[in-house]
């Protein structure tokens, strides 16, 4: 069993918590909050385990944070993930939340372009997310300043019929619905949905 305590703790949101795995700086470890029933994790890592089976090396980037297992913990049972650093400071990134909403280091213009690479490597690669807030998506800075977004949290999707997983066509619209949905067809209008929910 890991022991996890207030030093390692992260963040949280409102499915987990997030903590850094004790000794291993790449990764963090993710416990569900109390009233979280299990089949909101198994599904989640059923999908994972669809993505496992493909070929990364194909990604032009590795635009989501990736699943490496369970652990039993003292706060219960948590899944590992990838944590996601800048390059140019090895802090952990912040979200693009943080960037639209508290801090203007990043031109709109970076943040938008980054948008844009994250939803064609989505499409390109047919991967999905159910919850496409901007708190979910980290900045990883790199060591050129640009920037690459990666998903964080919300992976997979609840479609009984997965027609997205195996046509272009389908998963193409899917995708421009989500973006939609989550209000970002601008960075104005990203930053307005934040400000006002």
């Amino acid at each position: 069993m890991l022991t996890l305590s207030d030093n390692l703790y992260i963040g949280e949101g409102e499915i987990r918590k997030c903590y850094q795995y004790p000794e291993k700086n790449n990764l963090c470890i993710k416990v569900p909050h109390e009233h979280i029933t299990q089949d909101y994790t198994y599904k989640e890592i059923v999908y994972f385990k669809k993505l496992a089976k493909r070929n990364k090396t194909k990604y032009a980037y590795p635009f989501y944070s990736d699943f490496h297992g369970e652990v039993e913990t003292n706060f219960g049972q948590g899944q590992v993930f990838d944590l996601i650093k800048d390059e140019t400071t090895g802090e952990i990134s912040k979200t693009l939340e943080y960037y639209l909403t508290n801090n203007t280091s990043i031109k709109d213009s970076l943040l938008w372009n980054s948008i844009q690479e994250l939803k064609k490597q989505m499409t390109i690669h047919k991967v999905f997310t159910r919850d496409l807030r901007s708190r979910n998506l980290c900045c990883k800075i790199l060591q050129d300043h640009s920037i690459q977004l990666i998903i964080i949290d919300g992976i997979g999707h609840r479609d009984f019929f997965p027609f997205a997983d195996w046509f272009t066509h389908f998963s193409k619209k899917k995708i421009e619905r989500t973006f939609k949905k989550w209000h970002f067809t601008s960075i104005e209008e990203q930053r307005n949905f934040l400000t006002y929910n």
